[in-house]
Order: C-alpha cells, then structure tokens, then sequence
C-alpha cells in the first residue's frame, strides 16, 4: 500500500471518530487536515485504483459529516431560539421596571 493511500485512510478513519462521538472541536482539525491532504494528491497527478478508491469513501464519509454538522448547526439554533423566547430574566426585568415606573 502506498504511503499516500495509508494516509487516506488514516484520515477516513480520524473523520469516522469525529462522527461517532460527535466531537464538532476535533471537526476543524480533521477538516483541515483533509485538505492538505487533497492538495497534495492533486500534484501527484492521476490517480490509481487504489487511491481513487480510497478518496472516494473519504469524500462520502466527508459529505455524510458536512450532514452531521449542519443537522448539529440546526439543533443548537433551535435550542438558541428557544432560551431567546423564554428569557425568563429579561421579562423579569421588564414586570419589575414596569411596576417601579421605570426606575
């Protein structure tokens, strides 16, 4: 197996344990790790079988963690939205400063 082949697949590998445990921190690093990656084989030239192979289960786990990501982007908004209705101290204050007269 040739080195740039192993390291595709390292890389598919450190991508899938992002996923399974969900680590969005580590996300960043792998992303930028893949891309480095990806600028060197495009100066190796053609591809073989074998890294085409392996290039393309790293760009569908890739795609499949771009999903993850978004689906983790759309929940924390949600769940962002929500403390912003039911900001229970700002109505506080506004019951408070009404009652007061505004003082």
């Amino acid at each position: 197996m040739r080195p740039v082949v192993a390291e595709s697949q390292a890389l598919y590998r450190r991508l899938a344990d992002v996923l399974e445990k969900r680590d969005w921190e580590r996300l960043g690093e792998v992303d930028q790790a893949i891309r480095a990656h990806l600028q060197r084989l495009a100066g190796l030239g053609e591809p073989d079988a074998e890294l085409l192979g392996a290039k393309r289960r790293l760009q569908q786990l890739h795609g499949r963690a771009r999903v993850a990501c978004a689906e983790e982007c759309e929940r924390l908004r949600r769940l962002l939205l929500t403390h912003l209705e039911y900001a229970e101290g700002r109505s506080a204050y506004m019951q408070v400063d009404l009652m007061q007269g505004g003082r």
